[in-house]
């Protein structure tokens, strides 16, 4: 069992949702890579500890349900449930990443466009167009 099991914190894998019961509180730091946490039911006190800013004093929210914040890799989160609470912590998309995989995409369908003219005329293909 574990720890947070033990606490009484649990987590559904069906839609990766965490749960907090009231008076429960549970503390993590982001990472790897920065997340998005979306409250699905009931409030969340949640307290952050930015690591860009040293010496800065800790950040308090309120989250309600369909409420969302994004969190820093590194930052030091500690949430409260007030009375219960219900959330997930998203991976933001890497839009970076999917901007290299369109451009990949696009240049490697010209290599297979010799296939379609060779088969073409071979099997018959034709275009036909509604009237």
């Amino acid at each position: 069992m574990s720890n947070l099991q033990e606490q009484g914190i649990s987590s559904s894998s069906d839609a990766a949702l965490w749960r907090l019961q009231p008076g429960q509180a549970m503390a993590f730091t982001v990472g790897p890579g920065p997340r998005e946490l979306l409250v699905t039911a009931g409030r969340v006190w949640l307290t952050q500890k930015q690591p860009a800013k040293p010496g800065a004093l800790p950040e308090d929210h309120w989250l309600e349900p369909g409420s969302s914040l994004r969190l820093a890799s590194g930052e030091e989160v500690l949430l409260e449930a007030w009375p219960t609470a219900q959330f997930q912590l998203l991976v933001p998309p890497c839009y970076e990443q999917a901007k290299r995989k369109t451009a990949l995409l696009k240049t490697s369908s010209a290599p297979w466009s010799w296939l379609k003219k060779t088969l073409r005329p071979a099997v018959g293909w034709t275009r036909h167009r509604a009237a």
